[in-house]
């Protein structure tokens, strides 16, 4: 599953008719969200993270729970060691971040995190009330569940496809690794997508391949294409 050319941040200035489609995505979205009806529910997953707003399209349910469960169940089940490889990021991380979770964005990003300026009513709401600091990012659940494997990564030995067990951890991990990777976005603006992906990339990978070998006991990574 590769992040790159897939997974961006932020927003660029453009001008004339390219600026015009580049707000189109958020006006469709808030008509529909207008013509849907909108939910909100709060998460805390565990201790050293921030408090998370899920705001989401009631008939985005089937989205909303499988990241729901990333942040409350996925995260704490993890590895300390693994979960270390953002602790500096968490420790930077705002006091709340709401999550506008979407079906898809239609520049075809897994998610982006807004700079300040840049972020909905829900958001500037809530810090008013709270008086903490907010952030904000979006997420494209599925755009994220068609997120695709790396090309040379594969099973040593074989597990049947759609394994519902695999097919779920798989899917809430990439949930949590796009939020983590535009959390590290939020927080160190300054740094390179290049370098923000890199590590969210080997995080994921990782971690695949330590499920895979605790629950099947067989190996997942790069291997050169057979000859026979």
């Amino acid at each position: 599953m590769s992040l790159s050319g897939s997974l961006r941040s932020g927003r660029t200035g453009q001008t004339g008719h390219a600026k015009l489609i580049h707000r189109q995505p958020g006006m469709i979205w808030h008509l529909y969200r207008w013509l849907r009806g909108s939910e909100q529910i709060l998460v805390r997953p565990a201790d050293e993270f921030p408090l998370v707003l899920i705001s989401y399209v009631r008939s985005d349910r089937n989205g909303m729970e499988p990241f729901r469960e990333s942040l409350e169940k996925t995260w704490p089940s993890l590895p300390q060691r693994y979960r270390n490889r953002y602790c500096d990021v968490l420790e930077r991380a705002p006091s709340f971040v709401v999550v506008l979770l979407r079906r898809k964005n239609i520049c075809t990003c897994l998610g982006h995190h807004h700079p300040p300026g840049t972020e909905s009513s829900v958001t500037r709401r809530l810090r008013g009330l709270s008086g903490v600091r907010t952030g904000e990012l979006d997420l494209a659940y599925e755009a994220i569940r068609e997120w695709e494997p790396q090309p040379l990564s594969h099973l040593a030995l074989p597990i049947e496809p759609g394994n519902p067990e695999l097919d779920r951890f798989q899917y809430q991990l990439a949930m949590l690794t796009v939020f983590l990777h535009e959390l590290h976005h939020m927080v160190a603006p300054s740094e390179s997508e290049f370098a923000v992906r890199s590590r969210s990339q080997k995080f994921y990978d990782d971690l695949l391949a330590h499920f895979i070998a605790e629950r099947f006991g067989v190996e997942y990574g790069l291997r050169a294409a057979s000859t026979d």
